[in-house]
């Protein structure tokens, strides 16, 4: 299982890698855009739609890894006050909690890429696109998340009997 959810890491730092690049080209896409108007008075066709498909692709990739990683919103206040078992069992609970949720999230997310994909609806902006190419990132997203639930599940079951200490605090 070790070895299983280490591969699962290395995943997840690609992932965030590629959604470091997508960054990179975001920012180099309007750098140019910013020179082309500058020198000329033109700019990038369809940057702005560009970088918001880029953002939401970014968001999808980098979700589960920052999950990971602990960098994720967390409000511990609680936590930290509670009796040690307590807190842990509510470490747990909160990963029970999150895993179902993705779950539903998962499902839902394909339920709505599927009926996009059979309407064929379309995105008209500057570009046209099927609007499936938008949503597909969604239940990858929340799949990928509920897969890191439950590692997190796995190792606060087996870990001390106390909340988890993420997101460098102390």
């Amino acid at each position: 299982m070790n070895a299983l959810e280490a591969a699962y890491g290395r995943l997840l730092a690609a992932c965030a890698a590629v959604a470091a690049g997508l960054v990179f080209a975001v920012m180099a896409m309007f750098t140019l855009s910013v020179v082309l108007r500058a020198l000329v008075g033109g700019h990038v066709e369809g940057d702005m739609e560009l970088s918001e498909y880029a953002m939401l692709l970014i968001t999808a990739l980098t979700a589960p890894w920052l999950l990971r990683l602990g960098r994720h919103v967390r409000l511990d206040v609680v936590l930290v006050n509670l009796p040690r078992r307590l807190a842990w069992v509510c470490e747990l609970a909160c990963d029970a909690i999150g895993f179902t949720v993705s779950l539903l999230l998962v499902t839902y997310g394909w339920r709505v890429l599927v009926a996009s994909h059979s309407s064929g609806t379309k995105i008209v902006k500057e570009f046209t696109i099927p609007e499936w190419w938008v949503l597909w990132p969604l239940p990858l997203m929340f799949a990928l998340v509920a897969v890191e639930f439950l590692f997190r599940l796995r190792r606060v079951a087996l870990g001390p009997r106390q909340a988890r200490v993420e997101g460098g605090q102390l």
